[in-house]
């Protein structure tokens, strides 16, 4: 059994999300998060110490994934189920909407540092243009992003001159539709 995902808002810990010994989700907020008494993640998720099981724990992290058609061709390129919502999250729950971001907790260097790598307009025209064949660049190294819908959309940060992507932890500022 892996160690999980850690689940993190704005770059903060807030928990850990895990598969039981039946696959199915649980969903535990991290101690620092409950002393500080942040917000919870969800209303459907209110702070607690106790974990939250699949019914409670499984419907707010699935919302965090693509739909549909573009989910398919996701999973497809990356190798994994399109049912299987866990081992999405681990591989494209880098910068999810609401400043959400999912990584493995035991993943070593899998959290790179953020940084953001540049685009020419005739780059990011390229991209766009590649979405329909590659959602969310989903399998490009060092690009985590997930958006839940259908719609084809590409996450990125501006910064008032350039339009660049998001590496490892870095966020993205607009969604590009």
């Amino acid at each position: 059994m892996n160690s999980g995902l850690q689940v993190r808002v704005d770059g903060d810990i807030v928990g850990r999300l895990w598969l039981d010994t039946r696959k199915r989700f649980c969903f535990q907020y991290d101690e620092k998060w409950l002393s500080t008494s942040r917000i919870p993640l969800s209303l459907s998720l209110p702070l607690r110490r106790e974990p939250y099981n699949d019914d409670e724990s499984h419907p707010f992290f699935a919302n965090l994934l693509p739909e549909e058609k573009m989910r398919a061709i996701i999973a497809r390129n990356l190798g994994v189920s399109l049912n299987n919502d866990y081992s999405l999250l681990e591989r494209i729950g880098g910068d999810c909407a609401g400043a959400v971001s999912l990584y493995p907790v035991s993943g070593g260097s899998e959290q790179e540092p953020g940084v953001y790598r540049q685009l020419s307009l005739d780059e990011l025209n390229a991209i766009i243009g590649e979405l329909p064949k590659r959602p969310l660049l989903a399998g490009e190294k060092g690009i985590r992003l997930s958006l839940a819908g259908a719609q084809k959309k590409l996450p990125v940060y501006y910064d008032e001159q350039h339009f660049s992507l998001g590496l490892g932890d870095a966020p993205s500022s607009y969604i590009i539709s």
